[in-house]
């Protein structure tokens, strides 16, 4: 049954509806998290994936997620709820440079230069959180064989100085920025280098793994 709003002194009250209207506004719109749920498939089919034994270039996997993850962060407008995967891209950020880089690098900081000359004061590794850090192997006298030098700064600057005689082997990788060995240059997203120099003695060796999060390797003589 219909009847019309009360009135007072023959006005309608102030905010009345006319025509007696009651209906109720709807609720916002909260946005539906859609890009978390397509994040969340993609590491469930990864998962899946390495279960079932099919091999997977993981250094490449948390770099690909980054990417998807920014990506539909700028999409989220489109369906709203984009917050959750900012702190997801924020985890995911730092989880690369995590596996980007060997131990220990944590949270040591700073320029140092570290110059060897002895085989026997090499250490497994050497690692820097961030900053710049020289490897100085120029008077390093390398028994026959290969001899292998791993190192790797999570932000920052990884320069290793190498003998002039010996023969130059291994790889570098960077998560974002740039690697420069001898006279050639890879940069941008996850640039990867081969290191082949050879040198006047080729009996010995130097086997170089190098790595970085954010920055710049630089292999010279």
């Amino acid at each position: 049954d219909w009847s019309p709003a009360p009135t007072v002194g023959g006005q309608r009250p102030q905010g009345a509806p006319p025509g007696g209207d009651r209906s109720t506004p709807e609720p916002p719109d909260r946005g539906r998290p859609i890009g978390l749920a397509l994040v969340l498939i993609g590491v469930g089919v990864v998962w899946l994936l390495a279960l079932a034994g099919v091999s997977l270039p993981w250094e490449l996997v948390v770099p690909a997620a980054l990417v998807v993850t920014g990506a539909l962060v700028l999409l989220s407008p489109l369906w709203g709820g984009g917050s959750g995967l900012v702190g997801f891209g924020i985890v995911l950020a730092i989880l690369a440079l995590v596996v980007a880089v060997p131990s220990p690098a944590a949270i040591s900081a700073g320029d140092r230069t570290i110059a060897i000359t002895d085989v026997a004061d090499l250490e497994d590794r050497y690692g820097l959180g961030a900053g710049t850090m020289i490897l100085d192997l120029r008077g390093l006298e390398l028994p026959p064989g290969t001899t292998e030098v791993t190192a790797g700064v999570n932000l920052g600057e990884l320069v290793v100085v190498v003998p002039s005689d010996v023969t130059v082997t291994g790889e570098g990788r960077v998560f974002l920025g740039e690697i420069g060995h001898f006279d050639r240059t890879s940069s941008g997203v996850a640039p990867r280098a081969s290191f082949s120099e050879a040198g006047d003695d080729a009996d010995r060796v130097l086997e170089l793994r190098l790595r970085v999060g954010l920055g710049q390797i630089e292999v010279r003589r």
